[in-house]
């Protein structure tokens, strides 16, 4: 693919201008509308077995495509899903898969769920603390939205430009992926729900922005609005979705 996969991406150097965060929740929607289609459109149902960043290729337009089909397996709903042995790689191997050889679209859904926490964190699923330890991205991320901590978590190279409604939404999303019972992961066509509306939420703060911009006064340039008017517009309209949510949403 012209632009290569999306691990290269979030682990951008100098030469690769960081994603937005439109950006990621639209190849986030892309790569999960890709597994969908293999678990449900696909009779017999596939499963991928190795979901991960290096597997999703971008094309020019930053639109994402599920590759490396090497260790996919199809069932049918008469067949007992048991492998002889877990197959993927450490870091997004579903535990429960790892732990019974059980697998299902399920174990799809963990994995999917890693990569979704490494495009709001920018990190690798495994994260060093110290030269003999290590945390997984999921714990980490559990830990600092216990605490209420949204932004410490957050790709720095996104420079603070996101709806914060949305990537808590996408977070809580991520987390319920990654569940450890199997059961209690939603499924992808719910996931690719949950995604849609996380989009609308950042394209409606776009929105916003443009409608402030093409209101300005004397005090400003034409055509744009001030810093404090965008900072208090926001201010009010994530309060109204977090009245309206309320603690659900975390």
């Amino acid at each position: 693919m012209p632009e290569g996969n999306l691990q290269d991406h979030l682990r951008a150097t100098s030469t690769c201008k960081p994603l937005s965060w439109e950006q990621r929740l639209q190849i986030a929607l892309d790569a999960a509308q890709g597994l969908e289609y293999l678990h449900i459109a696909c009779k017999p149902a596939l499963i991928h077995r190795d979901v991960k960043s290096r597997n999703i290729l971008l094309t020019t337009d930053l639109g994402a495509k599920i590759a490396d089909f090497g260790l996919t397996k199809a069932f049918s709903d008469s067949e007992t899903h048991i492998t002889t042995e877990p197959a993927g790689t450490m870091g997004y191997l579903d535990p429960e898969y790892f732990r019974s050889y059980h697998i299902s679209e399920k174990s799809d859904l963990y994995s999917f769920g890693v990569v979704l926490l490494e495009l709001i964190t920018g990190h690798a699923p495994v994260i060093p603390i110290n030269d003999s330890m290590s945390i997984h991205i999921g714990e980490w991320v559990h830990q600092s939205l216990d605490h209420g901590n949204i932004e410490s978590i957050v790709d720095a190279k996104m420079g603070g430009d996101y709806d914060i409604n949305s990537v808590w939404k996408a977070a809580d999303l991520a987390l319920h992926c990654k569940r450890d019972a199997s059961r209690e992961r939603p499924t992808m066509a719910e996931v690719v729900a949950q995604l849609k509306e996380c989009l609308e939420l950042e394209n409606r703060r776009d929105g916003r922005r443009r409608s402030l911009g093409s209101n300005g006064d004397d005090s400003t340039c034409p055509g744009e609005a001030s810093a404090l008017e965008i900072e208090e517009e926001e201010k009010q309209h994530d309060g109204e979705i977090q009245a309206a949510a309320g603690p659900a949403m975390r």
